[in-house]
């Protein structure tokens, strides 16, 4: 999986809201079984939420597989329990 990657907090929610709209995600539930729209159903609003790593940059899933591949650092690593 590849990563966008954004210096900023700002830049990687703007992104991330623009892929969601031109993606179509939904922004009213559907009722699964008659396709219905359902306003208390759960919806898909987002493609993703952005993450801040270890450097300080923003990064979320590409959509379509473009961008960097994650460094081994980026992310914290699991304690030990």
């Amino acid at each position: 999986m590849k990563y966008r990657v954004f210096n900023t907090e700002a830049e990687a929610v703007a992104d991330e809201a623009q892929i969601a709209h031109d993606i179509g995600c939904i922004k009213v539930g559907v009722n699964a079984k008659t396709g219905l729209p359902a306003p208390d159903a759960q919806a898909t609003e987002r493609w993703a939420i952005p993450q801040q790593i270890n450097d300080g940059r923003w990064v979320f899933p590409s959509p379509d597989d473009t961008g960097v591949e994650p460094e081994d650092d980026w992310f914290p690593q699991p304690e030990d329990v």
